[in-house]
């Protein structure tokens, strides 16, 4: 793999699209967007197949296409193609490319992030979708479609990059996560998530040579953790010692010895433990890995109501349990009133939705996962959705204007890798405003972990 110097890094990166500058056009109000050159030629390419007209007769629109704060381990573009005779948008997309900042690059695995999504796309969602269609399905109306449309992808170091179809014209909205998600959200992630599972899981037992490859999929946490002079274990106990802080004022002195006793651990244990084939086998699947609000799309019917969902961001994607993706979902982004009046029928709906689709998938659940498996997994790996919530809960209540600068964060991730002193405060996102509503999601993940016997 090449290796790019700072210096030759930023020259790629920033190099200017000469041939691109008559049709390149910024939104008012936005910082100019300076985008490689192999960006350019991607996008002639998706011009060609699915607009009528030349390149020519297209200006290109950039503007940022999220909020600081919605993503971390990538930068994303909203990039509109724009008729110049006619005056409309023909197409627009999302561009996801990696961060700029070589720290923050290296830091945060961007190649390996980027490499892990783009396989999604270039061929586990197309040999889902065909096994689907060999099954009889009818894939827009009932099978897994809850993906979105990838134009292209780009696999070259240092400019890896994936092509969407713009979700948001098609009335698609990230959730607000200041908002508290209704059971409605959880009902069709929990469906979403189980027809994919069923998939993978049908998959490997009618054709298990199709994705044989995929068992030994390493878990990105892992790898993090397994690298040189890791920051992770100094990452994650700054995430414990803010936990701390909150647990320890809690009068109820059980609670506080179970949650105190799990705090021990490290990261690094408890994901090893979690991703134990001994443990997960023969009831492992593909999982999404990255089940938070920030990582889907949900559009409302009149009502208010959603009825439709997108699942986004498969940079994590795991072989292990499907538990580790419903604890992480629940207890990450539900609030403690809504999953003391509907736990238990979230996770009927993802069971009930699991089985009926293997079995129309021509499997049969009882032999791939029976429900006293799905319990037994429960109870062995329910206390993933402590850990992460651990770790997502800091950056789900920040506001927009508090929410981490990620060139930073990395930059204090080196420091440390390279032992380097850093402010005790530089991974403290929990102070201030926000420090109750952390207070309360943390102390009802707590409680719900001990009610239910997974700590």
């Amino acid at each position: 793999m090449k290796k790019y110097s700072d210096k030759s890094f930023k020259f790629s990166i920033k190099c200017h699209l000469k041939a691109f500058t008559p049709n390149y056009k910024m939104e008012p109000d936005h910082e100019q967007i300076v985008l490689p050159k192999v960006y350019e030629e991607a996008i002639r390419e998706i011009i060609k197949n699915n607009l009528r007209k030349s390149f020519d007769d297209y200006e290109i629109i950039y503007s940022p296409g999220s909020n600081k704060g919605d993503n971390y381990a990538g930068i994303v573009h909203r990039v509109q193609i724009k008729d110049k005779a006619e005056g409309e948008i023909k197409l627009s997309m999302i561009l996801k490319v990696p961060p700029v900042n070589l720290t923050r690059r290296d830091e945060f695995m961007a190649k390996e992030l980027f490499i892990r999504e783009i396989e999604f796309y270039d061929n586990i969602f197309p040999m889902f979708k065909k096994f689907q269609e060999e099954k009889g399905i009818d894939i827009k109306k009932d099978g897994f479609y809850q993906v979105p449309y990838c134009y292209k992808t780009l696999t070259a170091e240092p400019f890896e990059a994936l092509f969407f179809d713009d979700l948001k014209v098609k009335g698609f909205e990230m959730f607000d996560r200041f908002k508290e998600v209704t059971k409605e959200h959880v009902f069709l992630v929990m469906k979403s998530l189980a027809k994919m599972h069923a998939i993978f899981y049908s998959i490997k037992d009618q054709n298990p040579k199709l994705v044989e490859s995929y068992f030994e999929l390493r878990d990105l946490f892992i790898m993090f953790c397994e690298r040189k002079n890791s920051a992770m274990d100094a990452w994650y106990e700054s995430m414990k010692k803010q936990a701390f802080v909150v647990i320890n004022e809690c009068k109820d002195i059980q609670l506080k010895d179970k949650v105190n006793a799990f705090l021990e651990k490290s990261i690094y244990d408890l994901m090893c433990d979690c991703c134990d084939r001994k443990k997960t086998e023969p009831y492992a699947t593909l999982c999404h890995g990255d089940c938070w609000n920030n990582n889907m799309m949900f559009r409302n019917d009149q009502s208010g109501t959603p009825n439709a969902i997108r699942l986004l961001d498969f940079q994590i994607q795991r072989y292990s349990s499907p538990i580790l993706d419903l604890m992480y979902y629940i207890f990450g982004c539900t609030v403690k009133s809504l999953r003391d009046k509907h736990y238990q029928e979230f996770l009927d709906v993802y069971y009930d939705e699991l089985s009926s689709f293997m079995t129309r998938l021509g499997s049969d659940p009882k032999k791939l996962f029976p429900r006293d498996a799905f319990e037994s997994h429960l109870k062995e790996f329910g206390h993933f959705g402590l850990t992460m919530a651990l770790i997502i809960l800091p950056f789900f209540i920040n506001d927009v204007k508090d929410a981490p600068d990620m060139d930073e964060l990395a930059e204090n991730f080196k420091k440390i890798s390279e032992s380097v002193e850093i402010d005790e405060n530089a991974f403290n996102f929990t102070s201030g405003a926000n420090r109750d509503k952390y207070s309360e999601r943390l102390l009802g993940v707590c409680k719900d972990m001990c009610d239910l016997g997974y700590i």
